[in-house]
């Protein structure tokens, strides 16, 4: 006989709520950040620069030191930060000058599935019946949003829709990449710290070299806020991440894919009166009940 799960600690569902839908607005920020009209390279830099400054109280409190920085996590971290922030981040401050945020939200919902399936490529998982409808959901929301004419606000938006999934993969590289190279010796923190680091060297001499590179605004302006607000939400959710993950587990921590999900296109409908037609709000329905299905069902405590 199956032993019942016990439920999930009232603690570990407002945590993932608050995680959820500070991410949530995230979308919003980047949104908001691209409208003091700088270049979404420079921006992408300052996100990173900022969220390694922010970092700095906290990575300083672990144990050890910077021992554990080794050649080989240096690279880990370089190519974490590659998949994780650097790219994302350039992909998303473009989109955001083009697209709704909760156009942008949409997307978020693709990442369990697109990590699922490059779980099964590498040989890491394994398909069921169950699974591959849930694929095939995931493909069904993204016809929805790139093949009706009126979908997206303008058709030309269509284009701009490769960003947004182009960062579904980044996050599912990064997913991959984490479970699988992962040093186990080093602190998350410190990892986490050296990784934003990584991505702003490495897009400090990019922006240098196009000439995109800006200074912010003193005092800031609400463009300016908004970058810090997007490096805020991120570090912010990164530690709640890890937090689900040590203590209720990857199954139930996935479920933040739902919260923001919905959270990005709430803000956006709510700071940008968005609206979307009945393609979009069918491929979120259609995204979040495949999510479902590809996830597995038992939730950890």
């Amino acid at each position: 006989m199956a032993k019942t799960q016990p439920k999930a600690h009232p603690l570990y569902w407002a945590v993932l709520l608050l995680s959820g839908v500070t991410f949530g607005a995230s979308f919003s920020l980047f949104k908001i950040a691209t409208g003091g009209g700088h270049d979404p390279l420079s921006l992408a830099f300052w996100y990173a620069a900022l969220s390694a400054l922010l970092l700095v109280p906290l990575s300083q409190r672990t144990g050890g030191g910077w021992r554990w920085v080794t050649r080989s996590t240096l690279m880990f971290c370089l190519v974490w930060g590659l998949f994780s922030t650097t790219l994302p981040s350039v992909f998303f401050f473009y989109a955001a000058r083009e697209l709704p945020a909760g156009i942008m939200a949409l997307a978020i919902a693709l990442v369990p599935m697109a990590t699922f399936a490059g779980a099964i490529w590498l040989k890491h998982d394994h398909l069921s019946f169950k699974r591959c409808v849930g694929l095939g959901m995931g493909a069904v929301a993204v016809l929805l949003v790139v093949l009706p004419e009126t979908s997206l606000p303008e058709r030309s938006d269509v284009v701009w829709m490769l960003l947004p999934f182009g960062v579904v993969l980044c996050y599912a590289g990064e997913h991959l990449y984490y479970a699988l190279k992962a040093p186990a010796h080093a602190p998350s923190e410190g990892l986490l710290h050296v990784m934003f680091i990584g991505a702003a060297v490495t897009l400090l001499p990019i922006t240098l070299a196009t000439s995109t590179f800006h200074v912010p605004d003193f005092p800031p302006n609400k463009a300016d806020l908004a970058l810090l607000g997007v490096a805020l939400v991120t570090v912010l959710d990164y530690f709640l991440f890890m937090f689900l993950m040590a203590r209720a587990g990857p199954v139930f921590t996935s479920q933040a894919a739902y919260v923001v999900t919905l959270a990005g296109v709430g803000w956006g409908m709510v700071l940008f009166g968005e609206s979307h037609s009945v393609w979009i709000w069918a491929a979120l329905i259609i995204a979040l009940l495949g999510v479902t299905l590809v996830q597995p069902k038992r939730l950890a405590t």
